[in-house]
């Protein structure tokens, strides 16, 4: 699958998810057990960098020679890196010098501060994507596949098959990683560098969705919605 088809195949897995409106009704479980042996509740995961004062969301298009340009400004502006966001943006930009870059910074009178990255990449929505739309997504190459969570509900589309939809449910959240786990299905994401195999992108996440009795690979990136409260 080419990258512009890729591109399209998950906004369609993410509108499909978003045009439910309500979540298929679960099926009834057995009685929960005790309180202790429950796994918590998570509450949204932003990047940990994001609940410092000040910092927010903030992509557009980079350049290596220009600056960066915010979506939505005119003009670009000068970049600062931490450490951590350095050693993931340099190896990147010495490969293309021009990219979308969507990460976790600050803005003030010097310019852009970067803390951290969410993901890059030389092809995608960019701009137009409407990261308040979902709270997660989830992707993988060879074959593809592509797992959307909104606070309605899940959308879960394997290449050459039918898009499967699960009600929603909470995650559980321990050492850099995030578990949804239903009655068909557990996704796990990992804070870690992942590229895309067939696409020119990096992602902070990795996931892993094991479904039907297999167990598929690839990236992640949040969104801004917030989890069911």
């Amino acid at each position: 699958m080419g990258r512009k088809m890729l591109t399209i195949a998950v906004l369609a897995v993410m509108a499909g998810c978003a045009m439910q409106q309500e979540p298929a009704p679960p099926v009834p479980a057995a009685p929960p057990a005790p309180s202790e042996d429950l796994p918590p509740r998570a509450q949204p995961q932003p990047d940990p960098r994001a609940q410092a004062p000040g910092v927010e969301r903030l992509r557009g298009a980079y350049s290596s020679s220009g600056g960066w340009t915010l979506c939505g400004a005119a003009a670009p502006q000068s970049l600062r890196v931490t450490s951590q966001a350095r050693s993931t943006l340099e190896p990147f930009v010495a490969q293309h010098p021009q990219f979308f870059l969507d990460g976790w910074g600050r803005r003030s009178d010097q310019g852009l501060d970067l803390l951290s990255v969410e993901r890059m990449h030389t092809e995608g929505p960019g701009c137009q994507e409407p990261l308040d739309s979902f709270v997660w997504v989830a992707h993988g190459q060879e074959p593809f596949w592509a797992f959307a969570i909104t606070n309605t509900g899940m959308r879960f589309k394997p290449a050459g098959e039918p898009a499967r939809t699960y009600p929603y449910v909470a995650p559980s959240d321990a050492q850099e990683q995030v578990v949804y786990a239903g009655q068909a299905f557990r996704l796990t994401l990992r804070r870690q560098a992942c590229a895309s195999s067939m696409a020119d992108a990096r992602y902070a996440w990795s996931a892993e969705l094991q479904t039907g009795g297999r167990t598929w690979r690839g990236c992640a990136w949040q969104g801004l919605q917030a989890e069911r409260s």
